[in-house]
């Protein structure tokens, strides 16, 4: 098979590569290449038969995993220890990460080991992976190896699907969860005599109007009072809470929906918001956010609560706060919830040599997201509010689990105050709205492909008061003259993307 790989500059995260000034290589290569595994892989008695569910024709059960090297652009071996025992001990499997740095040089990295014929077994998926690197052949398609109709993935098919290229699938994420959330203080609420967001949520009217009434009554509180603020892609969250992808790839065709009257509504809401004094100026951190009391909401990613949570421990305010993660508001039109996602999980990049051990660690990291008994640990230690001490006393560094002492909070020598570890933590009832979003059948995900098209795409759209993005929600500009401005510019950069998509429906 004839591969034409287009060397990448890229990074993760939402910092994309352009579509243009690129070097396009020719090499040939098997995607389904084979290797020997005699001498690979771990010890084990008898492979698991379980090792079937969730497997196409070509996975082979009675395989062991052999070795499976990765690319990264941090040590998996350190932050999927999980995963790498279970690869060893239920698939047979030793694993490594070559780690390269983040941004640009990991999809640099990425595109000349493929073009060499030196692909690694597996990579983490990254925004642009999706249109970007399918459209560039640079993953090995993985529907004979993996069953989406199985157990193991049935309550992803939808996900699985929306990820689909061509009618080919690449990428199988072993977990989804929304991409931005509405961080807040609940002191705030209780303090201002607000409706509780949460009770809203409960009684399925957390909507867009809720939402601003909240904001409008406390900034008429104060003059220092701001109602929300967030980062960049703000915008494109709201239009998909709508339930639409500003920019919609099916599969066999890419859709240009910055017109789309739903869109325009959403962005009408923001900006009438910022008019009438109720956003923010943009980004702030989530550490910072809350501390001084004025600001209402943070529209982030989850990691803002984890963020703000332990900012308030390390300044000794838990007791009297609460950090409160809930879902973007619901469109008041719509009677479902549609939320923007983010997922996690690999990709098998063409040319991999080890392709069933690259299988057996996405299994492998679906099975964490899914057994039911990692599920109740997992919710037993996210739920556990029993303090976390340091081992040694701050005061005469008294050895408290050497001498058997770990469960005590006080120093048995000098009388000192134990010191507490933070540790992210969430009640039964934050607990259950965040298996809420992560839920398909409760919540409509939407993978919105203008995330994955380039930086070109990206500096359209946020980015400052003439983006079309930020430009309304931050510096009250005009999404309509933003867009009349840039409609061709925009178009320009989709093309390529339908054009290569033609190509490989043709194919």
């Amino acid at each position: 098979m004839c591969l034409c790989l287009t060397l990448l500059s890229a990074c993760s995260g939402g910092k994309d590569p352009d579509n243009t000034s690129q070097t396009t290589v020719t090499t040939t290569e098997n995607l389904d290449n084979e290797v020997d595994y005699s001498g690979m892989a771990n010890e084990v008695d008898e492979i698991d038969e379980s090792n079937i569910v969730g497997t196409g024709p070509k996975y082979d059960p009675k395989k062991t995993a052999g070795h499976v090297h990765a690319l990264c652009y941090y040590d998996l071996n350190e932050t999927s220890k999980p995963m790498v025992e279970m690869l060893a001990q239920r698939f047979g499997g030793t694993f490594d990460t070559e780690i390269t740095s983040s941004g640009t040089a990991y999809f640099d990295k990425l595109g000349q080991l493929i073009a060499t014929g030196n692909s690694p077994d597996i990579v983490r998926y990254d925004w642009m992976s999706y249109p970007y690197g399918m459209s560039k052949n640079m993953y090995t398609p993985l529907d004979e190896w993996l069953d989406m109709d199985s157990e193991m993935w049935v309550d992803e098919k939808e996900v699985i699907e929306s990820y689909n290229y061509a009618g080919k699938h690449y990428y199988y994420p072993s977990g989804i969860e929304p991409n931005f959330v509405i961080v807040y203080n609940e002191a705030n609420i209780i303090e201002a005599g607000l409706d509780s967001p949460i009770e809203l949520y409960k009684n399925n009217n957390w909507t867009w109007d809720t939402f601003k009434e909240l904001n409008k009554k406390w900034v008429d509180k104060s003059e220092e009072h701001i109602g929300f603020t967030g980062g960049s892609w703000t915008s494109m969250m709201f239009a998909n809470t709508a339930g639409v992808k500003v920019i919609d790839i099916t599969g066999t065709e890419i859709i240009n929906n910055f017109r789309n009257p739903d869109v325009e509504r959403a962005m009408t809401f923001l900006s009438d918001m910022k008019k009438t004094g109720l956003v923010g100026e943009g980004y702030v951190n989530p550490a910072d956010a809350f501390i001084d009391g004025n600001l209402l909401f943070l529209v982030m990613g989850r990691w803002g609560y984890t963020s703000a949570q332990e900012s308030f421990f390390n300044k000794g305010l838990m007791d009297e706060n609460k950090i409160v993660e809930l879902p973007l508001p619901r469109d008041p039109q719509s009677d479902k919830y549609y939320t923007p996602g983010t997922s996690y999980g690999f990709i098998v990049p063409a040319g991999a040599p080890n392709v069933q051990g690259a299988v057996s660690w996405i299994l492998c990291d679906r099975i964490y997201e899914t057994d039911p008994d990692i599920l109740a640990e997992n919710y037993a230690k996210n739920t556990d509010t029993t303090p976390v001490y340091y081992d040694k006393c701050p005061g005469c560094k008294y050895d408290f689990p050497g001498n058997g002492d770990n469960d005590l909070s006080v120093c048995p020598e000098c009388n000192t105050q134990r010191k507490r570890k933070w540790k992210a933590t969430w009640d039964e009832e934050q607990m259950q709205i965040v298996y809420d979003m992560k839920d398909p059948g409760k919540f409509t995900y939407m993978f919105d492909g203008c995330l994955g098209m380039g930086t070109n795409m990206e500096n359209i759209l946020i980015g400052g008061e003439s983006s079309l993005f930020d430009g309304p929600v931050y510096y009250s500009s005009s999404y309509t003259q933003i867009l009349e401005s840039q409609e061709q510019a925009i178009e320009a950069i989709i093309q390529p993307y339908r054009d290569d998509l033609a190509k490989a429906l043709a194919e």
